[in-house]
């Protein structure tokens, strides 16, 4: 076996253990879970984390102005009108779940993170602050 290493160019062999070594070291997370953009350092609250959410997706349709011609009836101007609506069916919506309209309409499913955020935030009680 030495004798084969003799024959390896030296710039070849350097370039193929270094990328070895990159490759493994990137397949591992030693700190925990891989940092992720859902995993939030604190709890999601409607003030900071699900009303941008609902203006980003939702308010279009189901704003104040607008919710009677466009959303169905649903209004989710405020908290209290999120909060007034079944969860389920606000999770079955967003999740395009069958049985359920799938919401945006017309538009494409909202963000895996901003879904797991909604969700987080119902199972936590829907805090308002």
């Amino acid at each position: 076996m030495h004798n084969f290493l003799r024959y390896l160019p030296t710039r070849a062999f350097a370039g193929a253990v270094a990328s070895l070594l990159a490759f493994t070291t990137a397949c591992t997370y030693s700190q925990g879970p891989e940092p992720s953009p859902c995993n939030d350092p604190g709890p999601a609250t409607y003030a900071a984390v699900i009303s941008p959410i609902f203006d980003a997706n939702c308010r279009a349709c189901h704003g104040a102005g607008v919710y009677q011609t466009l959303g169905g009836g649903n209004d989710y101007s405020n908290y209290e009108g999120i909060k007034r609506q079944s969860s389920r069916l606000i999770l079955g919506c967003i999740q395009h779940e069958a049985g359920y309209n799938p919401m945006p309409k017309g538009g494409a499913k909202i963000s895996a993170c901003d879904i797991a955020r909604i969700k987080a935030w119902i199972e936590a009680g829907q805090p308002n602050n």
